[in-house]
């Protein structure tokens, strides 16, 4: 009698589980801030992204030669942003880069439009291929209206291990 009492337990927690998982999955499927499922999760690929159940008109710009980015920030049509907190980007930052961290874009839009303007060719960055900031900060501005808009993704600590010039010093685009 156990034995029956304890499958039947058994098999009622796993159409439990079962019944759980199809709900659970199902309302992850359909909110627009669902946990993703999906993702680039390859660093040789570019940037660590998680898959998004929001669907965007134009995908960001991937930079993912760090040549092909110091030519970019060389020739000197771009406005180059680094996303990252004010002290990373006084500690050491790509050369010409100016420093509006993505909290910032959140708490006072209007100031990056002081920074740049919709027209403008833009490389943002952030620490690496495991930060999406920068993505996130150029799909912002995508929203915004913004044309030409890329992203290095291998960062900072690309740049770094490439033994490009760093610079150092200096504040916030913003302030």
């Amino acid at each position: 009698m156990k034995m029956m009492i304890l499958k039947k337990d058994v098999g009622l927690s796993l159409l439990l589980l079962a019944v759980s998982l199809v709900i659970s999955f199902s309302v992850n499927a359909v909110s627009p801030n669902g946990i993703p499922l999906f993702g680039q999760w390859d660093p040789e690929q570019g940037v660590i992204l998680a898959g998004s159940n929001i669907p965007v008109d134009r995908e960001v710009i991937q930079i993912n030669d760090p040549l092909r980015a110091k030519r970019m920030v060389e020739s000197g049509d771009y406005v180059v942003v680094d996303v990252r907190w004010q002290e990373a980007y006084v500690e050491g930052h790509i050369p010409g880069a100016v420093n509006f961290p993505l909290d910032d874009l959140w708490n006072d839009e209007q100031s990056v439009l002081k920074l740049v303007k919709p027209e403008d060719n833009i490389l943002a960055y952030c620490a690496g291929v495991t930060c999406s900031d920068s993505h996130t900060f150029a799909e912002h501005l995508m929203e915004m209206g913004f044309l030409h808009v890329s992203v290095y993704a291998g960062g900072f600590s690309e740049w770094q291990e490439m033994s490009f010039d760093v610079a150092t010093g200096g504040g916030q685009a913003n302030e």
